[in-house]
């Protein structure tokens, strides 16, 4: 008989263990769903229209009217922008503005000719940062333009101009040694008014590489970026219509 009655406690505390602990995963679990719902909200809320919002960071204008085209990020504190100031008409200049983390600033930069325009920039280290855009080397001639940051100052670099008013739409870094220019040029020996326009640097010089120019008329390659130094994607327009051109090896 004692044996049976052992028999019967051993269950009981069997039981009341899987008591114990039936209630003990049911608090845990519920404990991890609030967690997550909790951490859900956040995140929600992190990047809610309520809680993130665009504001206006002043920036200082140029010698006259000025506008920016393009920015680029090196890191929180070291963002530079790109554009004009003035009339391309009457001399405009090119115009550069820095973000030091606390306010921007105008750069001083090469203004070659009669006028210039940047209109793309993109950055390879804070010490290393292209702009491309065009200038006016006289009242009726436009050029390539690409202005280098080398860490103190922005310099012109040579580019290569192909048949007349060339000029650089987008920019992208691979890396130091592998940057591409986009843009459009026109061609007095062909019937189509605009041709595309790519242009390779390869750490020692700009060269040009030949693209597609499928339009009938016009066509201009207006942004650029890359994957890869074997994948780089150029979109624009052809006549009326979307291009895209993709160099790969």
């Amino acid at each position: 008989m004692m044996k049976g009655f052992l028999r019967v406690a051993r269950l009981l505390v069997l039981l009341v263990l899987l008591c114990v602990m039936t209630i003990l995963l049911s608090a845990l679990s519920l404990k991890t769903t609030e967690a997550k719902a909790t951490t859900s909200k956040v995140s929600q809320n992190q990047y809610s229209s309520t809680s993130c919002q665009w504001s206006v960071v002043p920036s200082p204008n140029g010698s006259s009217s000025s506008g920016l085209s393009a920015v680029a990020v090196v890191s929180a504190n070291d963002v530079w922008a790109v554009g004009s100031s003035g009339s391309q008409r009457s001399g405009g200049q090119t115009l550069i503005e820095h973000w030091n983390g606390t306010s921007w600033r105008v750069a001083a930069s090469p203004s070659p000719g009669s006028g210039g325009d940047l209109r793309a920039v993109a950055a390879v280290s804070a010490s290393n940062v292209w702009a491309v855009g065009y200038y006016s080397s006289n009242s009726s001639s436009i050029q390539t333009l690409v202005e280098r940051w080398n860490g103190a100052s922005w310099q012109v670099v040579k580019s290569v101009n192909v048949g007349t008013s060339p000029t650089f739409s987008a920019v992208v870094a691979v890396s130091a040694h592998d940057i591409w220019a986009v843009g459009s040029y026109h061609n007095s020996n062909s019937n189509t008014f605009f041709q595309t326009l790519t242009e390779q640097w390869n750490g020692t010089k700009w060269g040009v590489v030949k693209s597609p120019s499928p339009g009938s008329f016009s066509t201009q390659l207006l942004g650029v970026a890359a994957v890869s130094a074997t994948n780089v994607w150029a979109v624009g327009v052809a006549d009326s219509n979307t291009l895209t051109e993709h160099y790969h090896c």
